[in-house]
């Protein structure tokens, strides 16, 4: 049983340090992620998708509005959240296999449980072979692999992903854009991705939600109604695939034009 993510009118403010003004990040933002479902955050630079991210794993609260999972409002971190980021951050003194096994060291697994989950991920993501390995031996596409066996690792009910796949080159995008559609299909965690890459946005998502320039707030949300979200490269090929990806750039252009 995966769980649901509910934003409700959120509004999210800093104060700069150095002016001492206020700095609204988001504002009335408002959407969902139903229960195993993937949806792509897209929007301009500065627009708040990072911020949304922090809100849900509990790094901060809003200024105003609530982030509920599974109707539970969400306070501070939570063990059934996973975050997943542009660099794969595995610790260079720890094999995989140990650093798969990190986050489980706070839970009360015996060491055999943890190993065992540890390569049983490591297995999902084919990279049984290098477990041994540390991540210096590793390519960028393999460290990104090793980092989601980690994330899936603790078993989370919702995955948090802050653009994991733009640092690679192009072709070992495509291969993990497909190796990890696959393994979330069968995981059925719910996700949350944010890109800027729009194609990526359409072949891997269920639904698309557009965020205005700052302060972000929703100015579209639609549904992916294609084929093949567990496999991008498939989907790619779809005759819909440029459609979505013209209303994306068109609404984003309009975006732009308006600020």
């Amino acid at each position: 049983m995966t769980s649901s993510l509910d934003l409700k009118d959120i509004t999210k403010v800093f104060s700069d340090r150095k002016t001492g003004q206020d700095i609204t990040a988001v504002t009335g933002m408002s959407f969902s992620v139903k229960p195993g479902e993937l949806v792509s955050v897209v929007g301009p630079s500065g627009c708040g998708k990072s911020t949304i991210l922090n809100m849900v794993s509990g790094l901060y609260g809003p200024t105003s509005g609530e982030v509920l999972i599974s109707g539970e409002r969400v306070r501070s971190t939570r063990s059934d959240v996973g975050f997943m980021l542009q660099k794969d951050l595995l610790l260079p003194w720890r094999n995989i296999v140990n650093n798969v096994e990190f986050g489980l060291e706070e839970k009360r697994m015996s060491r055999k449980e943890r190993r065992d989950r540890a390569l049983a991920e490591l297995e999902r993501v084919r990279l049984s072979e290098f477990a041994f390995h540390y991540p210096h031996q590793l390519s960028g596409g393999m460290r990104q692999r090793a980092a989601l066996a980690r994330t899936l690792a603790i078993d989370p009910e919702i995955v948090l992903l802050d653009e994991p796949f733009s640092a690679l080159d192009a072709q070992t995008k495509v291969v993990l854009q497909k190796s990890f559609s696959k393994t979330i299909a069968e995981t059925g965690v719910t996700c949350l991705l944010i890109t800027h890459d729009l194609q990526e946005a359409v072949i891997m998502s269920d639904r698309v939600v557009v965020l205005s320039g700052r302060p972000g707030t929703v100015v579209d949300d639609f549904p992916i109604e294609l084929p093949h979200r567990d496999d991008p490269m498939a989907r790619s090929m779809e005759p819909g695939t440029r459609t979505y990806v013209k209303r994306l750039f068109d609404t984003l252009h309009l975006e732009d034009q308006a600020a």
